[in-house]
């Protein structure tokens, strides 16, 4: 070895480039692995950036042979040392092939002596004409794939000059295989070694059982397979060339036992190894049944990690009537395009092919199976917008699953809890709050049952989020402090996945008066948001953040830029909708434009929500008297959070009525209710004058509430209604009698027109559009005595 040594250490110093150097061993072995490689580190650290070319004997002889060359050689297996891109390139320069370095360094596997190969056989072919300059190319086909992924780029010409290139080398690879004179059944064991990527030793028996002992030692010795140098005890690999020769030569002609070798390392993948490996197995043959075992058992890995990265483009590749048939597969490739957040046609065309796939296949499946159809179904039209099929088919998926059996819960494996979480958000989107909390209850319990819950603890983060926006945040807190904060707090972590936890740390802050926490929260929350479902919360958490802090016009901007590019985020389900409205109302009010958050909150779809929006723009406008009926006509509610913005709002209309002992039982009820259940933001969203108020009359009454003292408001109080003129007002007063504009025309010494103009002047202002609202809107705004009204009635 000390020779050796020496005779490398001459190389390493004499070498100036990568083809100036060629290191010939005679009788080296796999006995002289473990030496020869620690001599190589040395020199690497002595002489850095300095490479070592090595060569089998076999293709340099049939180069030998095929060049006439007069040379000898005896060399060493070429797996340990390859050329990247970069060095490829500068192999390649001055040559057709430089253009083609990048594909010819992954498709060759970066080996010296295949890229010799390339080189010479590609100076006996015509070079490729270059092709005019064609159509942009700077976006890829699929937002799935980079534009440097393929051929897709390459014009015809080069295409075809590349592939003979290709073919050519895998010829002379053919020919050194020939060569090798193995034994009778072990080039049929090296073929059945070619299938799998990587070969563990588990896997040996189970693709060859009846191979000689003695067999691959010998193909390693001859360095047709090599140890994986991320487990060289444990697996073998084959050089990438050599595999697809194996397989195009001597196992594409038998194409059941192919598919059953693909079918046994798919299975051995999906339960010990890589699950990509395993996907790519069963696409390979193709069973999409299979396929879809493997993400439905390795799900969370797809939606959060590389898995899914490196899987999508292999979806991208199915046909549409593949994935009708197959739900999971259809879901998966939708979420891998929404990521993107660029191509939402296309999204909602896969979630729709799953939401009917799912419920097409569903029907005949045990009951098992169907329930992860009916998620599937529910999942995507909760993604797609269909709130009412996403409700209805949660609501069914959760009675299902309370009809199983232990055994039959038992068999939905780890993924039961994640299922019912899922069930539980599309619930929530839908407004159905108190069943959504009931199933992420049952979520939690599952995953306590299958051991998850030392994992992210997902399902009890989703019950925190339920908690947070129910208005319970003692319950939400609790549970926060113990689903791995320093696990969703890392900017790292997958922003989907994390948004709940985010979202209800948020909320917790804000209403315990921690706007600094708060804060830091919001701006994690806007990571990746765009492609995110919760994306309506997120946005409603930022404006309760603006009108905290002030800075309500950019805020009350960036929100209007959202709504009119709506089309480009995630569908807005039911309760994102109300989350839009209620933000939007808060910073057009905020901004003084009580007229415009009047009509945002009349678009409000849940009447508790409406009524509550509206109430708190009229004690805004001074209209004590209108809040307080929009208030006490809902009655008893039930959600904490509305409760309490009930008693706010009827405790600031009292005040500003002057009704002191009205006042002081609402003052005691809304502290109980911000000890009971942690709230204190609806207090920071009062009008100013309104807040005032309030904090004056819990100081002298000795009642804690649950805000800074020092805090004051950044809404105004006192906008007031239109501004009518006297003209105005006088034709107004007029439709307390009659509705005919000649009979007002008449009593007010004015011609027809001008009332007529007078009146569609008032119905602007007023912002209704007939004489029995116009009454209405007058009565409210006080515009007219009690007694005048009961005149005409």
């Amino acid at each position: 070895m000390e020779s050796l040594e020496a005779e490398l250490q001459r190389h390493f110093v004499d070498a100036t480039d990568p083809d100036s150097h060629l290191v010939v061993l005679s009788g080296f072995g796999v006995r002289h692995e473990g030496p020869f490689k620690r001599i190589l580190e040395k020199m690497v650290r002595e002489h850095p950036g300095r490479r070592l070319l090595m060569m089998t004997r076999e293709y340099l002889e049939l180069e030998r042979r095929r060049t006439l060359l007069p040379f000898g050689v005896t060399v060493l297996p070429p797996y340990e040392f390859s050329f990247n891109a970069e060095e490829a390139a500068a192999y390649f320069r001055g040559t057709a092939l430089e253009q083609f370095a990048m594909h010819l360094a992954k498709d060759l596997g970066g080996t010296p002596q295949l890229m010799r190969i390339a080189k010479l056989r590609a100076e006996t072919m015509e070079r490729p004409v270059p092709a005019r300059a064609s159509e942009k190319t700077d976006e890829p086909a699929s937002p799935l794939l980079s534009p440097s992924v393929g051929l897709g780029q390459i014009d015809p010409q080069s295409k075809s000059y590349l592939s003979g290139v290709r073919r050519a080398v895998a010829r002379d690879v053919k020919m050194m295989l020939d060569a090798e004179a193995l034994a009778p059944g072990q080039l049929d064991f090296l073929a059945r070694l070619a299938v799998p990527t990587e070969v563990p030793s588990e896997l040996l028996p189970l693709i060859a059982p009846n191979r000689s002992g003695n067999w691959l030692p010998d193909l390693e010795r001859r360095g047709l397979v090599f140890r994986s140098s991320r487990n060289v005890d444990a697996e073998y690999a084959l050089h990438p060339v050599l595999r697809q020769v194996l397989l195009e030569s001597y196992m594409a002609s038998d194409a059941q036992r192919l598919k059953s070798l693909q079918r046994i390392c798919a299975r051995f993948e999906m339960d010990q190894g890589s699950a990509f490996r395993a996907l790519r197995h069963a696409l390979a043959i193709p069973d999409h049944q299979l396929a879809s075992d493997v993400l439905r058992m390795h799900l969370d890995e797809y939606i959060t990690g590389e898995f899914g990265i490196r899987s999508a483009p292999l979806l991208d590749e199915l046909p549409m009537a593949v994935l009708a048939r197959f739900p999971l597969l259809a879901i998966c490739l939708a979420i891998a395009y929404s990521a993107t957040g660029k191509f939402k046609l296309k999204t909602l065309e896969l979630l729709a092919l799953a939401a009917a796939g799912a419920r097409t296949v569903g029907r005949k499946m045990p009951p098992v199976d169907r329930l992860f159809m009916v998620v599937i179904e529910s999942v995507a039209s909760r993604l797609s917008g269909i709130g009412e099929l996403s409700l209805r088919t949660a609501r069914g998926g959760v009675a299902m699953y309370r009809e199983m059996s232990p055994e039959e819960r038992d068999r939905l494996g780890s993924f039961e809890g994640p299922m019912l979480v899922q069930l539980a958000l599309s619930l929530h989107a839908a407004g159905a709050v108190n069943e959504a909390l009931t199933a992420s209850e049952m979520g939690v319990s599952a995953d306590h049952r299958h051991n998850r819950t030392e994992s992210d603890r997902y399902a009890a983060t989703v019950q925190a989020y339920l908690h947070a926006m129910g208005g319970d945040i003692h319950r939400a807190s609790a549970v926060l402090a113990e689903s791995l904060p320093e696990h969703w707090s890392n900017p790292e972590t997958n922003a989907y996945f994390a948004s709940p936890f985010r979202i209800a740390s948020f909320i917790c802050a804000v209403e315990g008066q921690r706007f600094d926490d708060a804060a830091r929260w919001a701006q994690l929350l806007r990571i990746d948001e765009h492609n995110n479902e919760f994306w309506p919360v997120i946005r409603w958490a930022d404006a309760l953040l603006a009108v905290i802090s002030g800075e309500t016009a950019t805020s009350l901007v960036r929100m209007q830029g959202y709504l009119v590019r709506e089309r480009e985020q995630p569908v807005v389900q039911k309760n994102g909708k109300q989350m839009l409205i209620s933000a939007s109302c808060l910073l057009n009010l905020a901004v003084g434009d009580s007229a415009s958050a009047l009509k945002i909150a009349a678009k409000s779809g849940q009447e508790t929500s409406r009524a509550l929006l509206q109430a708190r723009v009229r004690l805004a406008r001074g209209e004590a008297a209108e809040a307080l009926r929009l208030c006490t006509v809902l009655g008893s509610t039930v959600q904490p959070r509305t409760r309490f913005q009930q008693a706010v709002l009827v405790l600031g209309a009292t005040l500003q009525l002057g009704n002191a002992p009205a006042a002081a039982q609402a003052l005691l009820t809304v502290a109980a209710l911000g000890r009971e259940y942690g709230l204190g933001l609806s207090l920071n969203l009062l009008p100013g004058p309104d807040l005032e108020r309030v904090l004056a009359a819990a100081k002298e009454l000795g009642i804690n509430l649950n805000i800074d003292q020092r805090i004051t408001s950044n809404i105004p109080g006192g906008l007031g209604g239109p501004m009518l003129s006297s003209r105005e007002l006088a034709v107004l007063g007029e439709l307390l009698s009659t509705g005919r504009t000649a009979e007002i025309a008449e009593r007010q010494f004015v011609s027809i027109n001008t009332v007529k103009s007078q009146l569609r002047s008032i119905y602007r202002k007023l912002e209704v559009s007939d004489r029995a609202s116009a009454l209405e809107a007058a009565r409210v705004q006080g515009l007219f005595t009690i007694k005048e009204f009961e005149a005409i009635e």
